[in-house]
């Protein structure tokens, strides 16, 4: 997801000596400002690229199979990403070398109130033409320390993106972008079984019993040689209620954490405070999860605390504004919290982000 950086590597310092010396309190004052003020969308552009040098390099999340990188500016950005409400930066130290400063710190994100991501980084600021600028960036974020998670058995050059590619396209229920991902997955590995969740998910929510069932058996063909994660996963993809609790339940013995198995859990929990205790698992390594806020918010709703399904509701639009399931669920809470007029105006905002949500035009125009 998401957050765009900022910042990078602090091991290699390749700086002119030319360049004058920093105070350490304007070190201080660059590193919290720049941070801080990336937010208000497309007021944020300007100071933010205005902040990044040149020859920045970044890396992003190194637990990560990743290496660093040069940043690249995106000529065509609207300032899309910076759609939190507020930043806090917080320094845990300063090591000044002259004509640079290694910084490492902590960021925290808010949207609506709500804490969604921290970020510890450690960077390096140097001064360019009497301009302070990132030379190196490194963050590691939270939630992206992914112990326990439903890894794909599969290693394929290049596999791990797509295939997290189609397990957030499930959770956000952008069903069609599941399906297309899951397709390639296939056809780029024939024997993958998790290759085949986002089919799963999209025959299954389109009530398809026949594609579903190709499917499925074609998945359960190839559990030999998936995890016993994948395998009890793809096994809870059952009409069977008793059978599809308990291969979720095992799902989760074997892969914990994991956000898209206990949201999926959660779901068919008719237990309103269960599913929460399920859930904040989930929210805690994915908190700006759409698919995550989504299911915190209606079952807050069932637990009858409509502010904090609202705060969840909101998260979920603001990080994921493409999505129209985000203007649909918001949809939902205005109309079980009274408000019509609200209601109406975000189920056609879902079906003008996506023409196919013609469910949602029709819950508007009968409002």
């Amino acid at each position: 997801m998401k957050k765009y950086i900022v910042i990078g590597l602090c091991g290699s310092l390749l700086a002119s000596c030319m360049q004058p010396g920093l105070s350490e309190d304007e070190v201080r004052e660059f590193a919290t400002s720049h941070i801080e003020n990336q937010i208000g969308y497309a007021d944020a552009v300007e100071p933010y690229y205005a902040g990044l040098s040149d020859d920045l390099k970044v890396w992003n999340n190194p637990v990560w199979r990743n290496m660093p990188r040069d940043y690249e500016k995106d000529p065509n950005d609207d300032g899309s990403y910076f759609y939190e409400d507020s930043i806090k930066v917080t320094l845990h130290d300063v090591y000044m070398m002259g004509s640079h400063a290694n910084v490492m710190g902590t960021i925290q994100w808010y949207i609506a109130g709500v804490n969604t991501t921290y970020r510890n980084f450690s960077g390096v600021v140097t001064k360019e033409d009497g301009q302070m600028k990132w030379s190196r960036f490194m963050g590691a974020d939270n939630s992206e320390l992914a112990w326990g998670f439903l890894w794909p058995s599969n290693e394929i050059e290049g596999g791990l993106q797509p295939y997290n590619e189609m397990r957030n396209a499930m959770m956000n229920l952008d069903n069609q972008r599941a399906l297309e991902l899951s397709d390639s997955l296939v056809a780029a590995d024939p024997s993958w079984a998790t290759a085949h969740l986002g089919q799963l998910h999209y025959y299954w929510m389109n009530q398809d019993v026949e594609n579903f069932t190709v499917a499925h058996d074609a998945a359960m063909s190839k559990l030999d040689g998936a995890s016993r994660a994948e395998k009890h996963f793809i096994m809870s993809y059952t009409t069977d209620r008793e059978k599809a609790k308990m291969h979720m339940e095992q799902a989760l013995l074997f892969a914990p954490v994991d956000p898209m198995i206990r949201t999926w859990y959660a779901w068919g929990e008719k237990d309103a405070e269960r599913a929460l205790d399920i859930m904040r698992h989930a929210w805690a390594r994915l908190p700006e999860n759409g698919g995550v806020n989504n299911m915190m918010g209606y079952k807050y709703m069932a637990a009858g605390n409509m502010d904090k399904a609202k705060q969840h509701f909101e998260i979920f639009m603001r990080a994921h504004p493409d999505v129209a399931n985000a203007y649909d669920s918001y949809a939902d809470y205005y109309l079980a919290a009274g408000d019509t007029a609200m209601a109406k105006e975000m189920y056609m905002k879902a079906y003008e982000t996506d023409n196919n949500w013609t469910a949602s035009k029709e819950r508007s125009e009968a409002l």
